[in-house]
This record gives C-alpha cells, sequence and structure tokens, in this order.
C-alpha cells in the first residue's frame, strides 16, 4: 500500500512536470510567433518608406530639370505610399508654383501641418498670398510672428504690405521693430524709402548710407539715396549715386531715367538723351523713358517727334498720367487744340490737378 501510494504520488508529479513543460513550450511558440508577424511588418514598412523615397528621389532629379509635371506624378506617388512624408509635400508645392498656386498652398500649409517646428512653409503661402491678397498675406505673416515673436523676415513683410498701402507711418514702425532683432542692409533701405515719403529726407539720407555700409553691391539703394539729393536740390549728388547705381548694374534702367530727369531739368538735352537711349536699350518697353525722350524732343521744339514719343509711352501704359498731360502740351504746340483739351481730359481724370490750369485757359 506504501508503495502504490508513493508511485501514485511519483506518477502524479511526473504528470505535473511534463504538463507544465508543454505549457511553457506552447507559450514560447506564440511568442516567437508575433516576434516573427513583427519583422515581417518591419520589413514590410521598411520596403514601404524605399518605395516612398525613391519616388522622392526621381521627383527632385525631374524637379531640377524643371520637369514639373512629372516630378508631381513622383511626388504624389511618394505621398501616397507615406502620407505623413512632409519633404515631399513641400517639393510638390515647389512644382505647383506658378501652374496651381492653390494647390501649392495646400501642400505647404500640409508640410507645416506635419512639422509645425519649421515655419518656413508659412512663407512660401504668404509670399504666394502676396500677389493677389494682401490682407491673407499679412495674416500669415502675423501667424509666423506669434509662432516666433523673433522673426524679423515676417515683420519686414508686414512692413512692406504697410507700405504699398501708403501707410507709411505703420511701415516705419514694422522696419523699425525689424531692425531692433536684426539689422540689415534690406530693411534699413526700406525703412529709408518710408522716411523718405514722409518728408524726412535727412533720416532717410542716413538709413541709406547705413545700407550701404553693410552691403556696397545693392544698386537700388544707391539709386533711392539719388532721388533723396534730387528732392534736396542736390543734383551732382544726384547724379554722382545714379552713376553708381549704373557701375553695380549696367542694366539698371530705372536709374538711366532718373538720372536723364535730372539733366534735363539742367537742360543738358544731349547727355539726358543718351540716358534715355541707354534706358530703351536695357528695356524697350519702359514708358518713364518714352516720357522723358518725348520731354527733350519737346525742349527742342520737334513736337511731331515729342508727340510720338509719348503715344509709345501710352500705349504701354494707358494710364500714364503725365504722358497724357505732355502730349497735350506737344499737341497745343502743332495747333491741334481738341486733341490737346482731349489729352489735359484724361490726365485730369487720372489725378493731375495741374491740368486744371491748363483746361481753364484753353478748353473751357
Amino acid at each position: 500500500m506504501y508503495k502504490l501510494s508513493f508511485l501514485i504520488c511519483f506518477a502524479f508529479l511526473f504528470t505535473k512536470s511534463a504538463k507544465s513543460q508543454t505549457t511553457d513550450t506552447i507559450n514560447l511558440n506564440a511568442s516567437e510567433q508575433q516576434f516573427s508577424d513583427s519583422i515581417a511588418q518591419v520589413n514590410e514598412q521598411n520596403e514601404d518608406l524605399k518605395a516612398s523615397r525613391d519616388a522622392y528621389n526621381q521627383g527632385l532629379l525631374l524637379l531640377g530639370t524643371e520637369n514639373y509635371i512629372e516630378a508631381i506624378t513622383h511626388f504624389t506617388n511618394a505621398i501616397t505610399i507615406d502620407s505623413i512624408f512632409s519633404e515631399a509635400y513641400l517639393s510638390r508645392a515647389k512644382c505647383y508654383e506658378g501652374q496651381n498656386d492653390e494647390l501649392a498652398i495646400v501642400d505647404y500649409l500640409k508640410a507645416f501641418e506635419l512639422d509645425s517646428l519649421k515655419v518656413f512653409p508659412l512663407y512660401s503661402v504668404a509670399a504666394l498670398q502676396f500677389k493677389t491678397d494682401k490682407e491673407l498675406a499679412k495674416q500669415t505673416y502675423s501667424l509666423i510672428i506669434a509662432l516666433n515673436e523673433s522673426e524679423f523676415k515676417a515683420i519686414s513683410q508686414l512692413g512692406i504690405i504697410a507700405f504699398l498701402a501708403k501707410e507709411y507711418n505703420t511701415a516705419e514702425q514694422y522696419f523699425t521693430q525689424s531692425l531692433a532683432i536684426n539689422t540689415n542692409a534690406y530693411t534699413l533701405n526700406d525703412r529709408g524709402s518710408c522716411y523718405r515719403k514722409l518728408g524726412k529726407l535727412d533720416l532717410a539720407v542716413n538709413d541709406y548710407l547705413a545700407a550701404i555700409a553693410l552691403n556696397s553691391d545693392l544698386a537700388f539703394v544707391y539709386s533711392n539715396l539719388a532721388s533723396v539729393y534730387a528732392n534736396q536740390g542736390d543734383p551732382e549728388k544726384a547724379l554722382n549715386y545714379y552713376d553708381l547705381a549704373i557701375s553695380i548694374d549696367v542694366n539698371y534702367a530705372l536709374a538711366y531715367n532718373n538720372k536723364a530727369s535730372i539733366l534735363l531739368e539742367n537742360k543738358e538735352f544731349d547727355k539726358a538723351n543718351s540716358a534715355i537711349n541707354k534706358a530703351l536699350v536695357v528695356n524697350p518697353d519702359y514708358a518713364p523713358a518714352y516720357n522723358n525722350k518725348g520731354v527733350i524732343n519737346h525742349q527742342l521744339k520737334k513736337y511731331e517727334e515729342a508727340i510720338d514719343d509719348f503715344d509709345k509711352a501710352i500705349s504701354l501704359d494707358d494710364n500714364y498720367a503725365k504722358a497724357y498731360l505732355n502730349r497735350g502740351v506737344s499737341k497745343q504746340m502743332t495747333r491741334d487744340e481738341d486733341g490737346a483739351c482731349s489729352d489735359w481730359y484724361k490726365a485730369k481724370e487720372l489725378g493731375i490737378m495741374m491740368v486744371k490750369k491748363y483746361l481753364a485757359n484753353d478748353c473751357e
């Protein structure tokens, strides 16, 4: 009886041990299967990511050759595989720019949504909005500043929007705020232009000179400084700075034209004509140059040639009020009174008030 009990106990213990071993083996196999499935999933994900990156790299090659349509297809494939691939959205947005700005904005915003620590997609959005809706651009630049108050470029852009709206005091405040964060030649030039518009010419000169001290290769700063000296009645300095602007950029049509204006006032007609002709070589469709050329010919009593020049200016810009005024004066000299009055009425309609004296004396 004792032996039987021992055998039963032994059998029981042995069976329990065997059962335990079997259970452990089953659990181990389940774990191995789960691990194997995980490896398969990772491998599949890696293959997908590789396919996405391959499509993206193909898109970049096509973008580099300006093959935008095919590049868009590859970037779209990359995004289809990996919907959180922010760089692919950015690159596709660049392809859309100029073709479909609305889709470009959508992609830039998606890229920002995926990586909100990087604000540069918002700069691209604002730049596109700036072309058609400056109020929307203003809101986007304000958002950039709200995210990071040290974004001086966004602050400067708000200044430019205010400047274009002729809100010069507001623009000056934005430029000053931006300069407090980062002093650079471009923003100094912009603030100088605000001061010029506000009649604070000495402050304008200071900012333009400071801009030149920081960057002596910006032709437009020299041209802006020249215009201030011209307004201050210093034609010698004005001509000097227009020449400096031209020495930096030999294709600067505006500088040639403005230089001609000063030479005209000095009655140096040959030099003025030479400067105008250089402006027209650079830009044959530059309406202000034809207007000035017309003024030169009028001063030389070549009235028919002057009328032709004003005609050309108006054909390039049918809202060019000064050209209508000037053509009217030249027409009067050829005894075309009706033509002169018609041009002067048009000049008045476009906002030139000084024409009233011509209308009062000869047309009413």
